[in-house]
């Protein structure tokens, strides 16, 4: 067996075993929503699983070559169907985070296999360079990880998607077991059942939107009318009826049914605040929900909205479910899609607003954490003209109480000198939901005073529109008195940053306390 057939098996197989651990880890922060932990716990796991498996592999130094064929072969149909077993296991079991944990050792054991039966197949063949050998073929499996964690976010995930990219990891592996057979010489039973699988890999890889279907049947309570996976999630819309619905990483995000609840507290609570708006930045809202609400404002001159995913907004946009639901916004010459950061847009963009409505996800994980910190608020404070208000979304103002009033405090915080006025409104998908808007101080009053007028004088200096599906002034001025049986804040809530994101650890702690 000649170095050059080794070294390139070596670099395809950490190809193989990079993305295989990555694939892991995206699915389980797919489905489990906490992607530190996700991640963690697949590398974590997988590295003891190689631990275990270079181990092993001292026990098949007997007969390497054929050996190294039937871990290939081995790895190949678990790690090909590893997409397909946790979701199954996660929207059928209980026990899906055994699954994650089992899965993730064993593919850790066969990619443990792999080096060493590489060098010891070397050895036999009389090529025994020992510490230099062994320094080489780590060297290419080194280099080979690196291509991996190159090619899976930016090439395969975004245009494979993550079921497709495990089979064509998958194929990697069978394919490079056959071109070893071919090198040994070797004519055996395993050469047919390579090939085999191979067969059966591409058939899995050709019908992968049919599983995936299959799958998202039973993970959603609605008939799926699009699925899509991208560099930054998965993207799934449903409909049932009247009732459409759309899921960024099985997170619901709106049900057509009650969305005017929450977009038309969080646009209007903000733009009755300030006098005659003209230029408004949405954070997040890819939507298009809340960029319709703005351009009822016959004032608004200029939107922009920021989103991370192109493909959020190229949905609402283009998905007729979505644009008729958002009366087609993005179409409106007053309103400019930025797809990119929301952090660096307000750290880098010269533009002021005399509004910033912030609608992001909920600060579940430490890459969103960043977006609710006291450093991002006071960014945003900075971008708005004199009188300009901005108001962000605050989670479950029921659910994870903590959270919500850590936000509140956070704001406060990034802010100083402004009013801070914690709104919440019932969204039946949700429950009761919170926001929390930021007022110049000669709009609102000293806190400790509470409101002014039991709240009278809020929203008052631009008319709210006409045409509202939910919200009269009345029940707008409502969402500013929470219900008796709401927590009230803590005094000493400690503020989330950049450098010690609590808010993340507050809302986790908030929703252990729930079973979903």
């Amino acid at each position: 067996m000649d170095k050059p057939t080794v070294f390139a098996a070596a670099l395809l197989v950490a190809v193989g075993g990079i993305i295989y651990e990555l694939i892991l880890g995206t699915a389980a922060s797919y489905l489990f929503g906490d992607s530190v932990v996700a991640f963690s716990v697949a590398t974590g796991l997988t590295l003891f699983g190689m631990g275990i498996g270079s181990l092993l592999a001292t026990r098949l130094a007997t007969n390497p070559g054929l050996n190294f064929v039937r871990n290939e072969v081995s790895l190949a149909l678990l790690g090909g169907s590893s997409v397909l077993i946790l979701y199954a296991a996660f929207s059928l079991t209980e026990v899906y985070w055994l699954v994650f944990v089992l899965l993730s050792l064993a593919l850790g054991v066969g990619i443990g296999v792999e080096i060493p039966l590489l060098v010891a197949l070397l050895k036999e063949h009389g090529r025994d360079e020992s510490v230099g050998l062994l320094s080489k073929v780590l060297a290419v499996d080194y280099f080979g990880a690196l291509a991996a964690s190159l090619l899976f976010p930016f090439v395969m995930l975004p245009y494979l998607g993550l079921m497709r990219t495990a089979y064509a990891v998958a194929l990697l592996n069978v394919l490079v077991a056959v071109f070893m057979l071919r090198r040994m010489g070797r004519r055996s039973r395993w050469t047919w059942f390579s090939w085999l699988t191979v067969t059966f890999l591409v058939v899995c890889f050709a019908a992968s939107s049919a599983i995936e279907g299959a799958i998202n049947t039973r993970l959603y309570q609605d008939p799926v009318v699009h699925y899509e996976s991208t560099s930054y999630q998965k993207l799934v819309v449903t409909s049932f009826g009247d009732d459409v619905r759309l899921y960024l990483s099985d997170q619901l995000q709106f049900s057509s049914v009650d969305e005017a609840r929450y977009h038309e507290t969080l646009a209007h609570a903000t733009l009755t605040s300030v006098a005659a708006p003209a230029s408004v930045a949405i954070l997040g809202g890819g939507d298009g929900l809340l960029a319709r609400e703005v351009l009822r404002y016959p004032s608004v001159r200029d939107v922009t909205v920021v989103d991370l995913d192109p493909a959020v907004t190229e949905l609402a946009r283009t998905n007729r479910l979505v644009s008729d639901l958002n009366e087609h916004s993005f179409d409106d010459p007053r309103v400019h899609v930025v797809n990119g950061d929301a952090f660096r847009f307000m750290d880098t963009t010269d533009q002021t607003f005399d509004a910033v409505l912030i609608d992001l996800v909920d600060p579940s994980n430490e890459r969103i954490a960043k977006l609710y910190s006291t450093e991002f608020y006071a960014m945003v404070a900075n971008h708005l003209r004199p009188g300009g208000v901005y108001a962000t979304q605050a989670t479950s103002s029921y659910f994870t109480p903590h959270a919500f009033w850590q936000v509140a405090a956070t704001v406060r915080a990034g802010s100083p000198g402004r009013t801070v006025v914690p709104l919440s409104v019932n969204v039946p998908s949700f429950g009761e939901w919170g926001f929390v808007l930021s007022l110049p101080p000669a709009a609102g009053q000293d806190e400790a005073a509470g409101l002014p007028d039991g709240g009278a004088r809020l929203f008052a200096a631009t008319p709210l529109p006409e045409g509202l599906r939910f919200h009269t002034l009345d029940s707008l001025r409502a969402t500013a008195t929470l219900a008796g049986d709401h927590p009230g804040p803590d005094a000493a809530m400690q503020a989330s940053t950049l450098l010690s994101p609590v808010v993340y650890r507050t809302y986790q702690q908030d929703m252990s306390r729930w079973r979903y």
